[in-house]
């Protein structure tokens, strides 16, 4: 509601601010002279050709261009124009008559005296310079349909690349979501295998992480307490199928919990180290530490290096990747660091 007060008001002034143009350009002191539209030809004729453009150029932005300019009708859009800077011209020289008295019918109607033979007719201040008046109407108009081309032309731009980013992002979702669910089952599947009494809570949990990719993973952004809960129902399933042969440790701070984050953007570092961090041969270790205060996050990730593990990343990897790339630019950091022991993701994310 305030975004939309504020958009009208925006509009509102610079609409004032153009109305009061030509009479701040045509006062001769430091104050702005009154306009005597009902009176005076000159105040006429800048008020009714300026009202004409503001009115021009939110019909040509909104409806002509949209309509007629995007949809092919070039010819019928370039007509339009001419016509209406015919009409706005024609206005032009109908208003500026600076005898004419809207209110003074009589005077008006009254024929103006003779003047003595041999005397110079005395014009008084007379009508603007027609030449130089039909020239600032034209430029004035052409300024305003240029300028409603080029903001709709742009805007247009900043559509297609919004829905094209859209598209690319929906497009690695798609290519998230069955790999977390193939490894989740994979999970459960082992549990099922060894008749553990646990294997009916990661069913339930299961449940929850397939609702939560299901029903909110697809929105742009997501409360930050259901991307936690997500993170925190995948390890429980990981602690339940991997059991005593790895340390798992898992903290994360409390409060803030109320902002926003992009669905899916930490689970694939998290994953990353239980697919290649873990060997039920050796000892296998897992720290996962979420930070979050009044304007970040930091996610740290840490896995000791097992043998007969992938090395490669994963798909998931690399497209959270490419998310981040499109959706925090500049506004995240992220450092792996690689040691002949240990494996270490650290990323800060502007919340």
């Amino acid at each position: 509601m305030k975004k939309k007060i504020s958009f009208y008001a925006y509009h509102f002034c610079l609409c004032l601010s153009f109305l009061v143009l030509p009479y701040l350009l045509s006062s001769q002191s430091s104050i702005i002279r009154i306009p005597d539209i009902l009176h005076n030809g000159h105040d006429r004729t800048y008020f009714s050709v300026y009202v004409g453009l503001l009115v021009f150029f939110y019909v040509n932005y909104y409806y002509f261009i949209p309509k007629l300019y995007f949809s092919n009708k070039k010819t019928l859009y370039f007509s339009l124009l001419f016509v209406f800077l015919i009409v706005l011209l024609l206005t032009s020289h109908f208003f500026d008559k600076p005898d004419i008295d809207l209110f003074n019918i009589e005077k008006m109607a009254r024929p103006k005296p003779m003047h003595p033979p041999g005397s110079k007719p005395d014009f008084g201040p007379g009508p603007m310079n027609k030449p130089n008046e039909h020239f600032n109407t034209i430029l004035v108009y052409l300024t305003g349909t240029l300028t409603s081309l080029f903001l709709a032309i742009n805007r247009r731009l900043q559509h297609v690349e919004r829905d094209k980013m859209q598209a690319e992002i929906s497009l690695l979702k798609a290519q998230i979501n069955p790999h977390f669910l193939f490894n989740t089952l994979n999970s459960i599947y082992a549990l099922a295998i060894r008749k553990d009494n646990r294997t009916a809570d990661a069913i339930v949990q299961l449940s929850e992480l397939m609702r939560y990719i299901i029903r909110d993973a697809h929105d742009d952004t997501i409360a930050l307490d259901k991307e936690l809960n997500y993170i925190h129902n995948y390890i429980e399933l990981q602690r339940s199928r991997l059991g005593n042969t790895v340390v798992i440790e898992y903290e994360v701070t409390e409060g803030h919990f109320e902002k926003k984050i992009t669905p899916l953007i930490l689970i694939s570092f998290i994953e990353n180290a239980f697919k290649h961090g873990v060997n039920p041969n050796e000892n296998s270790e897992i720290r996962i530490q979420i930070l979050i205060n009044d304007t970040a996050l930091q996610l740290l990730v840490f896995n000791k290096k097992v043998s007969s593990v992938q090395t490669e990343k994963g798909m998931g990897l690399q497209n959270t990747m490419e998310r981040l790339e499109r959706l925090y630019p500049d506004k995240y950091n992220l450092e792996i660091t690689e040691t002949k022991e240990s494996y270490t993701t650290v990323l800060t994310l502007e919340l």
